[in-house]
């Protein structure tokens, strides 16, 4: 009798538990994936290309393509550089020119002063301009100005095309991010912009 008591509350004790472990939730093998699939946050297309225009690099830095990013930073970073050193020299030429263009003037005023028929004869602004080009240097200045200018306007145009091309190609990848080929966009020598894809099509051997 002693010992069927015994075995009676332990049985009793027990209940609980097994209640207890009986009312635990069971994930079920979907529930559990979840944890491991949850999706990561994608670069946005927006902030890549605004990214790209304020900072060389930056949008494909954002999107995690740094080759690209360093191959964009060194074009645009070399635009800019021969952008502002092709403005000081043309500068430094126009101030030239302007100083030579005073001494010329004041001689060839000071000539005509001096001499009634010659004062007649550069009434014409045309003759006046061409006198003004026998002075000593002015006129390789103004030649070497004029070529400064077209250098100007080139690299400003190549600045604008690699900071949009940069800009393209960031908003391009970071909209393609998940996209499981590579997109390939270049900039040619020829000024134009290459595009490719580049799909994997199974294990290399």
């Amino acid at each position: 009798m002693l010992r069927r008591m015994i075995i009676g509350v332990a049985c009793l004790a027990a209940l609980p538990a097994v209640q207890a472990h009986a009312q635990d939730p069971v994930l079920e093998p979907d529930t559990m994936l979840v944890a491991d699939t949850i999706p990561t946050e994608l670069p946005s297309p927006r902030a890549a290309f605004v990214r790209a225009m304020v900072v060389p690099g930056w949008g494909h830095a954002y999107s995690g393509e740094y080759k690209r990013g360093a191959v964009y930073f060194t074009l645009q970073s070399t635009s800019w550089f021969m952008l502002v050193k092709t403005i000081r020299r043309l500068n430094d030429v126009e101030d030239r020119d302007e100083r030579l263009t005073g001494l010329a003037a004041d001689s060839l005023d000071a000539a005509m002063a001096a001499d009634s028929a010659l004062a007649e004869q550069l009434q014409d602004p045309d003759a006046y301009e061409d006198a003004l080009l026998t002075y000593p240097g002015l006129r390789n200045a103004r030649n070497l100005a004029r070529a400064r200018r077209l250098q100007r306007q080139d690299w400003v145009t190549y600045t604008l095309f690699f900071t949009f091309a940069a800009a393209v190609d960031a908003y391009v990848t970071a909209h393609l991010k998940d996209f499981p080929a590579d997109i390939i966009a270049e900039p040619a020598a020829n000024g134009r912009l290459e595009l490719g894809v580049r799909i994997p099509t199974g294990r290399r051997y």
